[in-house]
Parts: C-alpha cells; sequence; structure tokens
C-alpha cells in the first residue's frame, strides 16, 4: 500500500516538472492606408497630347500623341516579373532592363518590339517601383517612326516621377 502510495505521489510531482513552452508576442501596429497609398505619376506630356482618350481605373490611361501613344498604368507590386510580362508580352529575363534608384524609388527601363494591328512596333517603357505599386509608363510607335521619335521619347520618360496625392 505504501508503495502505490509513493508511486502516485511520485506521479503527481512529476507532473508539474514537464518543460513550459513560453510565448512571446509582438505587436506592431501599422496604418495599412498610409503605406499603401497609390502615388500619381506626373509626366512631361508634349504639347500635342491629346487628352487622356481612355481612362479606366484598370487600364490606366492613354493619351494619343502625333504618331505614337502613351499608356500610364499602376498595378501591384511584388511580382515585377509579372508586371513586365503583361507589360511587354516578355519575361524579365528576355529584356535588357536597366535598373537605377530615383527620388526614393527604383526605375527600370526597357525596350521591345512588338506586331500590332498596323505592322511591326517599337516599344519603350519604365516602371516606377515605390515598393507598393508598380507606375508602368509605355510609349509605342510603329517601328518606321520609332528612330524619329527616340528623342521625344526620352524627354517624356525622364520626366516620369511620383507625386504624392496628399
Amino acid at each position: 500500500m505504501k508503495r502505490i502510495l509513493a508511486g502516485v505521489l511520485l506521479a503527481v510531482f512529476l507532473t508539474g516538472c514537464s518543460a513550459q513552452k513560453t510565448m512571446e508576442t509582438i505587436s506592431d501596429v501599422l496604418d495599412a492606408s498610409a503605406t499603401a497609398k497609390v502615388q500619381q505619376v506626373q509626366l512631361s506630356l508634349p504639347e500635342d497630347a491629346a487628352l487622356a482618350t481612355l481612362e479606366n481605373e484598370d487600364a490606366g490611361k492613354l493619351y494619343l500623341c502625333d504618331g505614337y501613344a502613351v499608356a500610364v498604368q499602376t498595378m501591384q507590386s511584388g511580382d515585377l516579373g509579372r508586371t513586365f510580362k503583361q507589360t511587354t508580352g516578355f519575361s524579365r529575363e528576355q529584356l535588357t532592363v536597366i535598373t537605377t534608384q530615383k527620388d526614393g524609388f527604383t526605375r527600370y527601363d526597357c525596350a521591345w518590339s512588338a506586331v500590332g494591328e498596323g505592322g511591326d512596333q517599337t516599344c519603350r517603357g519604365v516602371v516606377l517601383d515605390d515598393g507598393y505599386y508598380h507606375y508602368v509608363i509605355t510609349v509605342m510607335a510603329d517601328a518606321d517612326m520609332a528612330g524619329q521619335l527616340a528623342s521625344d521619347w526620352q524627354r517624356l520618360l525622364d520626366s516620369a516621377t511620383l507625386v504624392s496625392t496628399d
């Protein structure tokens, strides 16, 4: 009887000796509306640029200029490869992409060609990445006119910057 009582007491005392898991939590309160605020793309469009001929929340804005078109679109940040694929039709690995830093955001420049309704198209694009969104500016024209438009495109794309909407 003493052995049984000693065994029960020993079992009761040892059950309280098991290792306890300690949990630590850290709380960080983020204001999602402040961190993910969409900025506005600011461009110096040429004087002959038409008003936005197409303006859609998903498709962005499309401007028609003399012989070429300018498209401005905002996409969710995160997957840069997806942004390039949706914009150009090519993966990032298939393009030559020049990466620079400017005014607190990363800028990616590239050029490509495509077949359009009227024949071959030459396109040039810029992706501005603020860490929350990809702001995509694309210029496109018929391939035979692209050489004449190169300096206009350079000025237009160099003027691209992000402006807070506050």
